[in-house]
């Protein structure tokens, strides 16, 4: 997948998110929301996917593919002459090349990545020079509350007269940082507040938040990954309260909910990376509180089927498999119309001797009519061909070769493959047909960039192969027997020659009964004398 592959996918995720979240936020465990926004996390960061049958990009890719796919039976009115071939199915061919658009997107893109993240590196710089003039706590609460939870990461308490919440940083030496102000005699806000930080810690919340600002700093561009940052943040400080809740019990409520208030009449500003305490939408975390439920197994049994389904609908694929055969069978019974095409409508041609006219067949040489070359040009006019040359086709593989290379991992659909994944394999298969087609432009094989315009159709032929002028010395002639075999003669470089071969042929036709005298005088007098 590439980069915008992942964000419109995110997008639909995000999406999806919102609109679950908007109707069960308080009536699933808070988790529910954390684990989604996690999944969308990885979403956005991981360039490849698990195809599905349920994803919903398999039930699109199947109406799309069902209603947008060319009848067969399609008529392709197109003559073919020797030496001259047409490829309009099948053929995988060049890729357009889009090197100076994407040239600018990614200057573009990776412009607004490194203010982004300037944005929040810069912020955070300051807030830990801030940080530095924090003083250890000394209080009994504190210390004895330190004392009950051991951890492998030591946990540090200061205070800092810079800030007006509380709030953690760090991830290998986490620091709970409280207001100097704080009211060190509340020991039931103290427990509160410091119970609420220890969760942010213990669920590595610091690590989540700096892995949503990459995904954030990669789609900035991406409207709907800055509503996933904000309410994912959100949430998290929601769970957090749910935990402390469900710690201290359905009574804490009211208090904690004052304790809430209270802070943030003080809130913070923006402190990236670092969990506050009350720095999310107050309104949103209070009502939540107040309708903080006892979790039950039908609560927890509902969660894990929304995130599973919802998972598996937004985070997978479209899987091939579902229109693979669709798509190939397809691709098979056009081609075999295709063919059939061609061969009830090869065009034959030759120039009789008699009149100088050339006559044409449309239709495999059942009947001929004389065209002069102004009535052939009306009826075909010839295509304005722009033809590759040798160091045009080399210079244009060499960008080609970078450019299928980045396209490992992604999807893709050709007439020959139907649907598939590249892989470093089928890569080098199309470098080397590539290598292959400039090696004959080499050989001087002629192969068009473009027909009227139109990459998607590619001409070939090899001028060896065709005799130009209408002179004698292509004379051939064509007899169709009562049997229905055909024989050709010729060519040959003049008329004697041809007789020489048609006249016995024509008398052991006779004596076979498979021509008439009358038709086999009539073939004949056409070359006699001449």
């Amino acid at each position: 997948m590439n980069l915008l592959q992942m964000s419109f996918s995110g997008a639909a995720f995000i999406t999806a998110v919102v609109l679950i979240r908007a109707v069960a936020i308080n009536k699933l465990p808070k988790k529910t929301f954390l684990v989604l926004w996690e999944l969308v996390i990885l979403r956005l960061l991981i360039p490849f996917s698990i195809p599905s049958m349920f994803s919903v990009y398999t039930l699109v890719t199947h109406s799309i593919s069902s209603t947008t796919l060319p009848e067969v039976g399609t008529d392709y009115n197109i003559p073919t002459m020797q030496g001259l071939f047409v490829t309009t199915q099948g053929v995988e061919q060049p890729p357009a090349d889009i090197s100076s658009s994407v040239s600018m997107w990614f200057i573009v893109w990776c412009a607004g990545i490194i203010l982004i993240a300037l944005f929040f590196v810069i912020s955070y710089l300051r807030c830990l020079i801030e940080f530095r003039t924090a003083l250890p706590v000394h209080h009994h609460y504190v210390e004895k509350w330190l004392a009950k939870r051991p951890s492998k990461r030591p946990i540090l308490v200061k205070q800092s007269d810079r800030i007006s919440a509380p709030l953690t940083y760090g991830i290998f030496r986490p620091v709970i940082l409280m207001p100097k102000k704080m009211d060190w005699k509340n020991e039931k806000q103290l427990q509160y507040v410091l119970s609420h930080e220890y969760v942010h810690i213990y669920r590595y919340d610091t690590v989540t938040k700096l892995i949503a600002t990459l995904a954030l700093c990669i789609h900035w561009f991406n409207p709907f990954v800055w509503v996933m940052y904000i309410l994912f943040n959100r949430d998290i400080e929601l769970a957090c309260d749910e935990s402390v809740i469900r710690q201290f019990g359905e009574k804490s409520k009211s208090a904690y909910s004052l304790m809430l208030i209270s802070m943030e009449a003080t809130k913070s500003g923006l402190l990236p990376f670092c969990n506050s305490f009350s720095k999310n939408a107050i309104e949103e975390r209070i009502t939540a509180i107040m309708k903080t439920k006892k979790i039950t197994i039908f609560s927890l049994v509902l969660a894990c089927l929304i995130v599973a389904g919802t998972a598996t609908a937004f985070a997978t694929s479209a899987q091939a498999g579902n229109n693979r055969l669709s798509l190939e069978e397809h691709d098979r019974r056009l081609n075999a119309e295709v063919e059939k095409t061609y061969q009830e409508e090869t065009m034959l041609s030759y120039v009789d001797t008699q009149d100088g006219k050339t006559y044409y067949s449309m239709d495999g040489g059942a009947t001929f009519e004389p065209l002069t070359d102004e009535e052939y040009e009306k009826r075909f006019p010839t295509p304005d061909v722009e033809w590759w040359t040798y160091e045009e086709y080399k210079a244009w593989l060499e960008e080609q070769k970078i450019q299928l290379q980045s396209m490992i991992g992604e999807r893709g659909w050709t007439g020959g493959r139907g649907e598939f994944v590249w892989t470093q394999e089928i890569v080098d298969e199309t470098i080397a047909m590539y290598e292959e087609t400039l090696q004959d432009i080499k050989n001087g094989i002629r192969i068009s960039k473009s027909v009227d315009g139109d990459t998607d159709i590619q001409m070939a032929f090899n001028p060896e192969d065709i005799e130009l002028g209408t002179s004698e010395k292509a004379i051939s002639l064509s007899i169709l027997l009562s049997n229905g075999e055909e024989v050709t003669f010729g060519p040959y470089e003049n008329v004697e020659e041809l007789l020489s071969e048609v006249k016995p042929f024509c008398s052991e036709q006779v004596k076979l009964g498979n021509m008439k005298q009358s038709e086999a005088d009539e073939i004949l007098s056409k070359y006699a004398g001449k």
